[in-house]
């Protein structure tokens, strides 16, 4: 599974000009549906061929751009290890794919700029989690949603510099036994345990740094899994404001990925809805001061201008419009229409440090499928 911060969704949202193709799917784990999955992909490349060809763009510079898209269906990496999701972004500087937690939509774009709406529910401050798993050999980060999890991928991050644990030299110190005599025989002993707990706390520090370097931001809870030492010596390293005080006790090594799920969401799923709960309170608190909206114009204008604090997008709206009823195809346009508003009220929403929630309609403040608080 990849990482998805919110500056690297605002990075994809600002990349404007030429033709760009945005593809999502949703993807099997496992089991005899697992080959659905690139099959899936390779429909959705051919349903972008099509729309371009009927747009009138030449057939060699469709398959330019699209070319980066099918050798994906030939790495094998990715089919191996599919998460719940597959995002695909293809554009003039070429391809970025993420593997994510969460059952995308099955959907095409194109246009002069990337669709990133379907990935939104991914940064809400309610739906997602990391498990930071310590072993006395290895660390493994691990994020999660109710679904479940997945370890994360940090091939090339700074983060994946500490990931093995600090090994103790062993010390040996002899002394002689027998004083008596020329015969004295020497005993060794190794060095005090406690030797080793300043080396465990300064490679925890580093973790600490390179962590929130990678959550760039990200208020998302994470969870200690690990032995109690182990755990009580990051906590005296720790940064991360949203640390929680209570982890999971054992080893990880030991725990199969689904009771781990099962015992993070049982000590996460509090804090994740009581954020939510708390926002939407205060939605619903002003409304009827001028401090809320939930018109698309006015919305979109207002997160223009940095003026929502907090954002709610429903995630049931059927709001994907589509040339037919068998290709789940969006044309961008130049003037944007009320579905493409909302992609970018969010986009501009993150820019000035707000908060997005992308919610099923029960989640919602009220009745509508955009809800915003405003900060003035």
């Amino acid at each position: 599974m990849d990482i998805l911060n919110a500056h690297d969704l605002l990075r994809l949202a600002d990349q404007r000009g030429g033709i760009r193709g945005s593809i999502f799917l949703p993807t099997r784990r496992g089991g005899p549906q697992i080959e659905r999955n690139r099959v899936r992909l390779k429909n959705q490349l051919q349903h972008a061929h099509h729309a371009l060809r009927t747009d009138g763009m030449p057939t060699a510079r469709i398959d330019a751009l699209l070319e980066p898209g099918h050798r994906l269906l030939d790495l094998v990496g990715l089919w191996d290890q599919p998460s719940d999701g597959l995002a695909v972004f293809l554009g003039p500087d070429g391809l970025e794919h993420l593997r994510v937690a969460v059952r995308l939509p099955e959907l095409v774009t194109v246009g002069d700029r990337f669709m990133v709406r379907p990935l939104l529910p991914l940064l809400n401050a309610g739906g997602h989690f990391y498990i930071l798993a310590l072993s006395q050999d290895e660390i493994r980060l691990f994020h999660g949603t109710r679904f479940g999890l997945d370890q994360v991928n940090l091939d090339g991050l700074p983060l994946a510099v500490w990931l093995s644990m600090p090994r103790r030299r062993p010390q040996v110190h002899a002394f002689l036994a027998d004083r008596g005599g020329a015969g004295g025989r020497a005993v060794f002993h190794g060095g005090d345990d406690h030797d080793v707990k300043p080396l465990i706390l300064q490679h925890f520090r580093r973790v600490d740094q390179a962590l929130r370097e990678l959550l760039a931001g990200d208020q998302a809870p994470v969870v200690l899994a690990g032995a109690r030492y182990l755990q009580a010596i990051y906590h005296q390293a720790n940064t991360h404001s949203e640390l929680l005080p209570d982890g999971i006790d054992g080893s990880p090594r030991d725990t199969n990925p689904d009771q781990l799920h099962r015992r993070a969401w049982a000590l996460v799923e509090p804090v994740l809805r009581g954020h939510e709960t708390a926002a939407a309170a205060g939605y619903r608190a002003l409304h009827g001061t001028g401090r809320t909206s939930n018109t698309p114009d006015e919305i979109f204008a207002a997160a223009r201008q940095g003026q929502v604090e907090t954002l709610f997008l429903c995630t049931d709206t059927p709001a994907w419009r589509t040339r037919t009823d068998r290709e789940p195809l969006i044309l961008l346009t130049d003037t944007p229409t009320t579905s493409d508003q909302l992609d970018l009220a969010a986009a501009a929403t993150l820019r000035h440090a707000g908060t997005v929630y992308a919610v099923p309609a029960p989640r919602m403040p009220d009745a509508n499928p955009i809800a915003a608080t405003l900060r003035y």
